[in-house]
């Protein structure tokens, strides 16, 4: 039994809380769809509408004008996925962030390029929902671009393509790249790796829980509690121990991410 009180003084640490939140949120539903790529080599069009509608960016793909609110078109999604797809060598070979972004911004171009509007399948800002999609045919060394994830940062202000290249080129100062792999390493030296789970998305997580108000993180941590409790003592000291490893060993690296933030911007 895990005492309740020590599991809410390990859930407000935030390298904790990210760890588990993520495998969480990886076991419900990037674990399937990373699964289903790896066997199929390719990003297929239900793909693209089931992580738009987990990953909020369903609203940034075109619908139809007489069902704004209904579901993504097989023909839309499939020209997503296409497009994706097209770039999936150079994302899988691609170790600079920055250049993996012009990738990005190039489909972001495709996808709205069109000067016929009705032929537009994405709108202006989709920035976010590309970099999301592209993660999951190439998801080494690379994370989410992610307003909240941003703001950690203290990039505020700009449109999403300006707020996008900042992001990216404080995450390659930062040296994210090798700060991923050596999480990702820890995981495996310590017996705690599992298949297609990236510690790219704990940093992830820990961006976007640093920029979430505290009533917000409130009710996290006491879902992830609640998560905790049902999967039973064993599961639940494991991914402590997985929270409590990347706390020890990188916590002072994560906190750099935020500490060295622009003094601009915004306090949670």
């Amino acid at each position: 039994m895990i005492n309740s009180r020590q599991l809410g003084e390990d859930l407000n640490s935030l390298p904790v809380l990210a760890t588990i939140r993520y495998w969480w949120w990886w076991a419900s539903h990037d674990l399937a769809y990373l699964r289903r790529i790896r066997q199929t080599g390719a990003i297929d069009a239900q793909l693209v509408r089931l992580i738009a509608r987990d990953y909020g960016i369903a609203r940034g793909i075109r619908k139809e004008k007489n069902d704004p609110d209904g579901e993504i078109t097989t023909e839309r999604a499939t020209r997503i996925a296409e497009a994706i797809n097209r770039r999936h060598h150079d994302f899988s070979i691609c170790e600079v962030m920055t250049d993996r972004l012009k990738l990005c911004l190039d489909i972001v171009t495709e996808l709205n390029g069109s000067h016929d509007e009705s032929e537009r399948l994405t709108h202006n800002d989709f920035v976010s929902g590309v970099t999301k999609l592209s993660w999951f045919i190439a998801p080494h060394r690379w994370t989410m671009f992610d307003r909240l994830a941003a703001e950690a940062l203290g990039i505020k202000a700009g449109t999403a393509r300006k707020k996008a290249a900042k992001f990216y080129e404080r995450l390659t100062k930062a040296e994210f790249v090798g700060l991923a792999k050596e999480m990702n390493a820890a995981l495996e030296h310590n017996g705690l790796a599992a298949e297609h789970f990236h510690a790219e998305r704990i940093v992830d997580q820990y961006l976007w829980l640093s920029a979430s108000n505290l009533v917000g993180r409130s009710l996290i941590i006491d879902k992830v509690s609640a998560f905790l409790d049902a999967i039973g003592s064993e599961q639940s000291r494991r991914l402590l121990k997985m929270g409590k490893m990347i706390e020890s060993g990188f916590e002072g690296r994560l906190q750099s991410l935020i500490s060295e933030r622009p003094k601009t911007s915004r306090k949670k």
